[in-house]
């Protein structure tokens, strides 16, 4: 069997590509764009999502494709249209034309109409992986966490470490649910694994369900300090995200607001009655790699 993985240089991209390799009969194709990879048991064709041409060629051979690859931060809210949801029509469009077989397009929980221009430009990818012939499965990640990840909880996680007060955006009350990257990739790999798995939206989230006041307790509980927390009104943050903006900053995106406060499923029920999935909580999380 052979397998396309788009987004192989991401912190997930290299992980699932390091547990893949342990299986048997299995040819790793990886799509190579912005960062080099370095992978001398993986094949790497190096492409632009965006680049329809040379997409139909790297899907020549193929049986899988796991769909990674998609810009998650961007100071301009039509980024997200033209790489997202104009690479993942391009990249369907060359399965169909190689007939792949399978598509496991991975998501995020924030694919919403109230998640940012990130968060529908997901759902507009979700809706044309669910319009195409393909075999198909939709994977929707929550909140991943996980050695040298900087962003979302591993920001948070930097803030709590350096700083005795914790800003929050809004109330706080508005919630999460952190997932392990290491869980998070077996998922992947159970779903793979499951050929009569099909047509399903399965959410990869953690065993709980966190405010972010909760999180930041739990957070700053773990790493042994004690922290104060500053709630700041939304308008505030909307306005200070956008004279950042002004000043070329990239601090923070007016994006993240929507994508963190959005109502989200973090419902995992489904999944634990289809695959294997064991996530762990937060504690056990940060005892892997701490």
């Amino acid at each position: 069997m052979k397998l396309l993985i788009t987004g192989a240089s991401s912190t997930l991209g290299k992980n699932l590509t390091s547990e893949l390799l342990t299986t048997d009969g299995l040819s790793i194709r990886l799509l190579e764009h912005h960062s080099t990879l370095q992978n001398q048991n993986c094949e790497i064709f190096r492409c632009d999502i965006q680049d329809a041409d040379s997409l139909v060629h790297a899907c020549s051979g193929i049986d899988t494709v796991i769909h990674l690859a998609a810009l998650t931060r961007s100071p301009t809210g039509t980024k997200y249209f033209e790489v997202n949801e104009t690479g993942t029509e391009n990249l369907l469009t060359a399965c169909q034309k190689n007939k792949v077989k399978r598509f496991i397009f991975i998501s995020s929980i924030a694919a919403s109409e109230e998640g940012g221009e990130y968060g529908v430009s997901k759902l507009r990818c979700e809706e044309m992986v669910r319009e195409s012939p393909l075999n198909w499965v939709i994977l929707r990640p929550s909140e991943v966490y996980g050695p040298n990840m900087q962003e979302g909880i591993g920001k948070l996680i930097s803030l709590i470490k350096k700083f005795p007060i914790i800003p929050v955006i809004g109330d706080g009350e508005y919630f999460l649910s952190p997932v392990y990257i290491d869980d998070v990739v077996q998922a992947i790999i159970e779903v793979f694994k499951k050929d009569s798995l099909e047509k399903e939206i399965l959410n990869l989230c953690g065993p709980e369900k966190l405010s972010m006041s909760e999180l930041i307790d739990r957070l700053a509980q773990i790493h042994k300090v004690r922290r104060a927390k500053i709630f700041l009104p939304i308008g505030l943050v909307r306005a200070c995200i956008g004279f950042l903006s002004i000043l070329k900053s990239d601090f923070a995106i007016s994006d993240q607001v929507p994508r963190l406060l959005c109502e989200k499923n973090h419902c995992i029920e489904k999944t634990l009655s289809l695959i294997p999935y064991k996530p762990r909580k937060i504690e056990e999380g940060f005892l892997s790699f701490l």
